[in-house]
């Protein structure tokens, strides 16, 4: 079940993340297109996007199942209205406070997560080498995913990348280097092709280096407890199958 007041504190803690890490959504100066702040920026923009759109899908559900706070809860949409427009502002710091009065009014109301829109996703060409093993994880991901399981899809995605940058480094180099280095980590594997000069479209590193850092916030103990909202899932699955896209749209060859 979905509770309306929970979809508004995920917007929360997107929009103080984001006020958190100091992003800039307000650069104009001119940037090179596999920047990793701009990649940083296009990713929040996403999380930004996603929780919105939960917020006003948990809204329009609550209205059916409902009606009889419909009162209220036209005063939540007129409100989510007012909220968007100061985040497109990109004034994170009034939406945190606009969206915190907003919780303390509007109405509990818990719907069925079944009766809220799905994020289709599905993969794009891999060979056939390592096809198998990447569906494999890849149907276990949408299983974590559907099921609300955010650290588990997180891993998965590493997982996948995983897989495939291994196999793209030993179709360069002719070494296998799960033999020498089985416990190497992303971060590493992405030197290693800087190592041997793999040609790579610039931006995958960036983007692998995004999906990393939340992977490793959901495997290993911190100070602070990692709860990886739907929203974070949702982008670093979107970043995924965008990696492997141009991971395997291209022919790879050593420079």
């Amino acid at each position: 079940m979905v509770d309306l007041k929970d979809s508004l504190i995920e917007l929360k803690e997107v929009i103080s993340n984001v006020v958190s890490k100091n992003i800039d959504f307000n650069i104009r100066t001119i940037e090179n297109e596999f920047d990793f702040k701009k990649r940083e920026r296009e990713y929040y923009s996403k999380e930004i996007e996603s929780a919105i759109k939960k917020v006003e899908a948990v809204l329009s559900e609550s209205f059916v199942v409902m009606p009889a706070k419909r009162t209220e809860l036209a005063e939540v949409s007129s409100k989510i209205k007012e909220i968007k427009k100061i985040i497109n502002a990109k004034n994170f710091d009034e939406a945190v406070l606009q969206i915190d009065e907003l919780y303390d009014t509007a109405p509990s109301i818990k719907i069925s997560e079944n009766n809220l829109p799905r994020q289709e996703f599905s993969l794009p060409y891999i060979p056939k080498d390592i096809f198998a093993e990447t569906k494999a994880s890849f149907d276990e991901l949408l299983k974590c995913y559907q099921h609300n399981c955010y650290r588990s899809a997180l891993i998965l995605c590493g997982r996948i990348l995983e897989i495939s940058l291994h196999y793209v480094y030993f179709k360069s180099t002719g070494q296998d280097l799960l033999e020498k280095s089985p416990d190497i980590g992303l971060g590493n594997l992405v030197l290693k092709f800087k190592e041997k000069n793999i040609s790579i479209d610039p931006g995958l590193s960036n983007q692998i280096h995004l999906i990393n850092q939340l992977r490793i916030s959901a495997v290993h103990k911190k100070k602070q407890i990692f709860n990886p909202s739907k929203a974070q899932a949702q982008a670093s699955i979107i970043y995924m199958l965008d990696i492997l896209k141009k991971l395997f749209a291209t022919q790879y060859k050593t420079t």
